[in-house]
């Protein structure tokens, strides 16, 4: 080994080593002092132990007091010089080999818990094979252009974000989305770095690669989230401001008082607040992590401690206890064929980004359009070569929000929305669109009114599949004494079937966006907190009114991403349980932790004045409290 290499060594095991030296030189100045009458070889030792292991911690303490911050390092500083001076050496070297053994076990289990996600980088491959000028490449991962297509094999890594253009398999997407089942995915579907491809080969257009996946973007973010203080964490620190000093004035006070310099000393060391400064952070560390690998991105502790004090979860409707996937389940004409009903309604609609339009638009293409020449009905060109009817362009196109579109098509004005825009344009509904209506909706479907020049002709029943998960996710936040509320744009009917089958609690329905975000307040005001799950894009004003907002899918979403409070990497809402009582475990975890440091405090203060406690004894009780606290936060990362 050159002396390159040992110098590297040294640098990256610095502080274990001086750990150990420190502790091998304290174990031998004490035994020859115990064992022999080499008195002053033992001292010596043991001061050399002591300086060994207390020069980082005294270096330290020098900054600490020319910033005018007094840590825990400047109290181990000041007990150990005090130990030297008044021939303490053993309890100088206890001291500092303790502290120093401390700070290592510390700082190696929370590294431990920041890097834990650092894991998952290294899932993703360092090469890719690329095709180029019609032959297959291996190439840096980092190096792949955007727009350029990836082959994956059976059982490779994919190192790329990008889109399937080519194949088909299943990928386990654990490590970015918390899926435990692999996925299918086929053309056009969306596939990330560090998810494994299982079954058949897949050829992947690039959208992403080196820093700019998805996985990295989720790394970067986790990683600051565990940078961001909670409030107890910041409480704690301005408490550690004025506390230090305190334990200062303490131990002079005592020596003033008393003359004894060990009691003194002793008060010192047992005064640091240690267990007390590290026990959130490790907490929160470890929760945030965790909730990373199962698919659930926290931004921050000041969030997660919220999400702990969550009594009521509003859901919005579409897309998230629905699959959103609006299809047409039926269509009705009054007077006029269904058909004409259809096309009519999609050429109205054709312009909107509505889901239901969307719906319409498509099942309108994928049926034969009625059209008339003469009375006689023919068919319309196709739009593709498979078939798919061709939808034409209105005239112009009005959007009502939350209500429906105006259009005109063929000098005739066409109306499609539900009962409160009829009602806006004084539109008469027969009793037979009314019963129909009522009929369709009962069964948990959204119906929309097509009106043509004032008269309605027909209506359009849609439905949007519920998840599975959705009636067991509601049951399990209300075993967990949740409350549980439903808000959506549908009418009183529908929204009344859908609270029903999935078992909710309460549920508002004819919402608009704003009146969405008026609800959450009003929960607020009542003293409620309140975390609301959506889409991140329509509900984005109730999110962010809410105390936690939930978003989505949020995998491959930038947006989502970046400003979620706590965003679902996977359409799953059963992490919404799994985030909510790991936040509430999280809460009880950072309140044990506090309590057990207070508690190991008073106790060693305690012993201390009534000559129990000695400045070693102190000392490794202390650093068993911080390992203690330590440990317990660690349970968080396999909650």
């Amino acid at each position: 080994m050159n002396k390159q290499s040992i110098t590297q060594y040294y640098r990256k095991h610095r502080k274990a080593i001086v750990t150990a030296t420190s502790g091998l030189l304290y174990g031998g100045g004490w035994s020859l002092g115990y064992l022999t009458s080499f008195e002053m070889a033992s001292a010596a030792i043991l001061v050399l132990a002591t300086i060994v292991g207390g020069y980082d911690i005294a270096k330290t303490a020098y900054h600490e007091v020319t910033n005018r911050t007094l840590g825990i390092k400047t109290l181990v500083t000041l007990a150990a010089i005090g130990a030297i001076v008044i021939g303490e050496y053993w309890e100088a070297a206890a001291v500092v080999f303790l502290f120093s053994l401390g700070s290592y076990l510390e700082g190696r289990t929370m590294r431990k818990t920041r890097t834990a996600l650092q894991e998952l980088l290294e899932m993703t491959p360092d090469t890719a094979t690329v095709r180029r000028d019609g032959e297959l490449q291996e190439v840096p991962a980092r190096e792949v252009e955007e727009g350029e297509v990836v082959v994956v094999k059976p059982g490779e890594k994919i190192p790329v974000d990008g889109a399937v253009v080519d194949g088909e398999s299943a990928v386990n997407q654990a490590p970015v989305t918390g899926e435990s089942a692999p996925v299918h995915k086929a053309d056009g579907d969306e596939v990330y770095a560090g998810t494994v491809n299982q079954e058949g080969a897949l050829e992947i257009r690039t959208t992403g690669a080196g820093s700019d996946t998805t996985l990295e973007r989720i790394i970067r973010r986790v990683e600051e989230a565990q940078e961001t203080q909670s409030p107890t964490e910041s409480l704690i620190d301005r408490f550690a401001k004025y506390y230090t000093p305190a334990v200062i004035a303490l131990a002079i006070g005592a020596y003033a008082v008393t003359q004894n310099a060990i009691l003194s000393l002793t008060l010192l060391v047992i005064g640091c607040p240690g267990a007390l400064v590290i026990g959130p952070p490790v907490s929160i560390v470890s929760a945030i992590g965790n909730a990373a690998r199962s698919g659930v991105l926290m931004k921050g502790g000041e969030h997660l401690e919220r999400a702990g004090k969550i009594d009521l979860v509003a859901f919005d409707k579409t897309g998230t206890l629905t699959k959103g996937e609006t299809t047409v389940a039926d269509v009705e004409g009054f007077g006029v064929a269904g058909n004409e009903v259809l096309s009519l309604a999609a050429t109205a609609e054709k312009k909107s980004e509505h889901h239901l339009a969307d719906a319409i638009v498509d099942a309108a293409r994928e049926r034969p359009t009625a059209a008339t020449d003469g009375g006689a009905t023919v068919a319309q060109a196709d739009d593709t070569d498979a078939g798919r009817q061709s939808i034409p362009d209105p005239d112009d196109f009005d959007v009502v929000a939350g209500k429906g579109v105006i259009a005109h098509t063929d000098a005739h004005e066409v109306v499609v929305g539900n009962r409160a825009l009829l009602d806006d344009r004084d539109i008469d509904v027969p009793s037979q669109v009314a019963d129909y209506v009522r009929e369709r909706e009962k069964r948990g479907e959204t119906v929309v009114h097509v009106v043509r020049d004032g008269d309605i002709i027909g209506a359009i029943a849609l439905r949007d599949e519920l998840r599975e998960a959705a009636p067991g996710v509601v049951a399990a936040l209300q075993d967990a004494g949740i409350e549980t509320v439903m808000l959506t744009g549908d009418n009183e009917r529908t929204a009344a079937a859908v609270a029903e089958e999935v078992g909710i609690d309460e549920y508002r329905a004819e919402l608009l966006p704003e009146d969405k975000q008026s609800v959450i307040e009003a929960y607020q005001a009542d003293g409620h907190v309140v975390a609301m799950v959506g889409d991140g894009i329509n509900d984005a004003p109730s999110l962010a009114t809410a105390d936690v907002g939930i978003a989505m899918g949020a995998a491959g979403t930038d947006t989502a991403i970046e400003t979620a409070d706590m965003a679902l990497m996977a359409d799953d809402l059963e992490r919404i349980p799994y985030a909510v009582t790991l936040s509430k475990a999280t809460r009880w975890n950072v309140l044990e932790n506090v309590g057990l440091a207070v508690l190991t405090v008073t106790v060693l203060l305690a012993g201390v004045l009534t000559s129990y406690v000695t400045l070693a004894s102190g000392m490794l009780v202390h650093e068993a409290s911080v390992l203690a606290v330590i440990l317990n936060g660690m349970r968080l990362l396999r909650y």
